[in-house]
């Protein structure tokens, strides 16, 4: 089963308006400006208390059979994935390693064996769902204003 790129761009650009919404509330930059059916990724700029820079792409296409694939990029967006991109407190692999992330399952290289794709919107242990791009969006600002330098 897979999801064509004409609906996944329709439910992104159905969910951006909730997640840019939050993100201009909480002092983050979004473009979705290369945005396309061809193109399914967008861009999200935040900050550690430090004032350190992060770049996350979100990369949405199978959205939302599956999670985006939620990587940090460096401002020009040439580099992706690497540790010296990540905030503290992320998997050392490097890998945002929660369920809305694509990159966290080991059928795509990620460490957890224990969940399946199709499960990505249900809540862990005794959590909620995050299970929009407004809520990923939210839980990556949380967990980056938690953080005190790069990992690298």
């Amino acid at each position: 089963m897979s999801v064509s790129g004409e609906v996944s761009l329709e439910v992104v650009r159905g969910e951006l308006v909730a997640a840019v919404q939050y993100a201009a509330a909480a002092g983050l930059e979004v473009d979705a400006s290369s945005l396309a059916e061809t193109q399914l990724k967008f861009y999200v700029k935040f900050e550690n208390p430090n004032a350190e820079r992060f770049c996350a792409e979100f990369d949405c296409r199978e959205y939302p059979l599956h999670p985006p694939l939620v990587e940090f990029v460096n401002e020009a967006r040439t580099e992706r994935g690497t540790p010296r991109l990540y905030p503290q407190g992320f998997h050392p692999t490097p890998c945002i390693c929660m369920r809305y992330n694509r990159k966290a399952y080991s059928e795509k290289g990620g460490p957890h064996s224990d969940w399946r794709l199709l499960d990505w919107r249900l809540p862990t242990g005794t959590g909620v769902a995050i299970d929009t791009l407004a809520l990923i969006i939210s839980d990556l600002h949380s967990k980056i204003f938690q953080s005190t330098g790069r990992m690298g």
